[in-house]
């Protein structure tokens, strides 16, 4: 038993020593205020077991039994998944603010101002069919229009790329931030034999946050203090004291399992910036993308199959088709002849005009050419051979499968009454090439030949004018004329689909702008109201585990009294040790 004396010199050390704790871990909380994800700490003191000390039990003082953080998990896992969808937002709000720049509608350079002023040029071809100053501008304003189309589709491309390639830097980041969370589970789970490690379980939030920020996740802590964190399609990203690490794969992201097997969880990560990246790549770009493409194709299509009707100041020469095939033996009416518009095609005929030198129409009469556009009809190997058959002109085809139509010396050829669309097809006597905002162009021809442009049409003799704008009006009609247009819906769980829509081509486009702007508005709603949920989330955390500096300093002047009123104690017992020596 010790002595009265030996006891109250005990008490004042043990004070002495938790007042000393206490004063370490507020001065610990005053230097990190202001790291980010630090806990407020605490020490909890507990009385001694008392002892019993001439008949009556006697406190022994005081012990630091542990150091606590206050931190709630439910709360801070909460804040967590908020931010994952936060960050989605913002990301695509950041991709839909260079987006909507692409479809400036403001610029002098619109898509709508050059589709407008298109049209113009043809009204003012129409008032002057042979008029070189309208044909010339006429073509290098279609070429402008042609270019914006492909610079549209090449921006648009180009944003594919760079989406892709912040998921590259997103995985990499991710990878990195699993195996330092794994490394810290080791040592967490490794230090709290002894108490909790505080420090570490902040640095392991703090970096289970960042992970959330770039992609959804739930995290589990397990009895022995270390985190398992499991992301999409149940893929678990830190166990114990092991990572999984993601990869990219093409465009896919990829899940790297412990057997080395790739899982494709592209389609599930829904949150976090790699969801929102996912999302303006695979559903939004891809979507307007589509769109764009649907648009061009119609523009292209309405365009070349109106001018097919037509003739321009003069017959061709020669004239070589802008599409080819993939088979010449294939009906060009299905998908297996490879050509870009076979669906367009149906039966029908057409007339080849053959004149001489002196522009009278050889024979009096056309030749008219039946299509078959069904199964087991007209292939680009018999249409060339009818033809051919043609008195005056020679019909080949190119090595890279194109019709090409040559007229013998001293004579030229036209076309009129195309009920087949098989002109327009092939790409013979049209405005426009290619099939895609991307490969949209003016017809090679017209760009040798302003005279190609088929201001004119052939009347029922085979006769036509330099002064007849017939074609010239019906080509200033088409903009009135509601089409069915492609329309796309993109998603990256139910998949893409294709559906179709009535409107004129401005109508379609002027659609398809108002839509950017309804779907940048939505997503800019979304990111205030998951900002302010995170800004909500983030006060109350910090009420539970952010540190005040005036509570601080409050808790350090009770310590430092408290350590005082110890070393008094010290001063008392020794004089009562003096005391006692001093009697004896």
């Amino acid at each position: 038993m010790s002595s009265g004396v030996e006891m109250v010199l005990s008490i004042a050390k043990d004070a002495l020593a938790a007042q000393q704790d206490g004063i370490n871990v507020t001065g610990h909380n005053i230097a990190n205020v202001n790291t980010p994800g630090y806990s407020r700490q605490s020490p909890v003191l507990e009385a001694k077991e008392p002892e019993l000390y001439g008949g009556v039990l006697l406190g022994r003082g005081v012990d630091t039994t542990q150091v606590v953080r206050a931190s709630d998990q439910v709360l801070e896992n909460r804040l967590m998944q908020q931010k994952s969808d936060m960050f989605s937002f913002k990301e695509m709000e950041s991709y839909m603010q260079v987006f909507e720049g692409l479809f400036n509608e403001n610029s002098d350079s619109s898509l709508s101002g050059l589709i407008g002023d298109f049209w113009n040029l043809w009204h003012d071809l129409a008032n002057n069919p042979s008029g070189t100053a309208e044909r010339v501008a006429l073509y290098e304003h279609s070429a402008l229009l042609s270019q914006h189309f492909n610079d549209l589709d090449g921006d648009l491309s180009q944003l594919d790329t760079d989406l892709t390639n912040a998921l590259r830097g997103g995985i990499e980041k991710i990878n990195e931030i699993t195996a330092e969370i794994a490394r810290l589970n080791d040592e967490i789970v490794g230090l709290e034999n002894d108490g909790m490690a505080n420090d570490l379980r902040d640095q392991r939030n703090t970096l289970a946050s960042e992970l959330t920020e770039y992609i959804d996740a739930k995290i589990f802590e397990q009895d022995n203090g270390s985190f398992t964190i499991v992301s999409a399609k149940g893929c678990v990203l830190v166990n114990q004291d092991e990572n999984y690490d993601l990869q990219m794969n093409g465009d896919a992201v990829e899940w790297l399992g412990s057997g080395g097997a790739a899982v494709d969880i592209t389609n599930h990560i829904t949150k976090g910036k790699l969801g929102g990246w996912l999302d303006m790549r695979d559903e939004i770009v891809a979507k307007y993308q589509g769109d764009l493409n649907a648009l061009a194709e119609e523009f292209i299509w309405t365009l070349n199959q109106q001018h097919s009707q037509g003739v321009g100041l003069e017959a061709f020469s020669s004239v070589t088709a802008t599409y080819d095939v993939s088979d010449t033996g294939e009906e060009l009416g299905t998908a297996d002849s490879g050509l870009d518009y076979y669906d367009r095609l149906s039966d029908g005929t057409f007339n080849v005009w053959v004149y001489d030198s002196a522009g009278a129409v050889v024979g009096g009469a056309p030749t008219v050419i039946t299509v078959d556009a069904d199964p087991g009809g007209t292939t680009l190997a018999s249409i060339t051979a009818d033809i051919n058959a043609v008195a005056n002109i020679n019909a080949s085809i190119t090595t890279d499968n194109k019709l090409q139509i040559d007229a013998a010396g001293g004579f030229t050829f036209a076309f009129s009454d195309d009920t087949s669309n098989v002109l327009a097809g092939l790409g013979i006597n049209t405005f426009f090439k290619g099939a895609t905002a991307g490969g949209m162009g003016v017809n090679d021809v017209i760009g040798s030949n302003k005279n190609c442009i088929a201001a004119a049409q052939i009347d029922a003799l085979g006769n036509f004018a330099s002064g007849d704008n017939a074609n010239a009006l019906a080509m200033t009609d088409v903009q009135y004329a509601s089409k069915s247009i492609g329309i796309w819906t993109c998603d990256r769980r139910d998949g893409n689909t294709e559906g179709t829509t009535n409107a004129t081509l401005e109508d379609y486009y002027h659609a398809m702008v108002g839509s950017i702007g309804i779907k940048a508005s939505s997503i800019s709603g979304s990111r205030a109201f998951s900002e302010v949920m995170v800004n909500e989330l983030t006060t109350m955390r910090e009420s539970i585990s952010g540190v005040s500096l005036d509570e601080e300093m409050t808790e350090l002047i009770k310590y430092q009294h408290a350590f005082a009123a110890a070393a008094k104690l010290i001063t008392v017992a020794d004089e009562m040790l003096d005391t006692l020596i001093s009697v004896k």
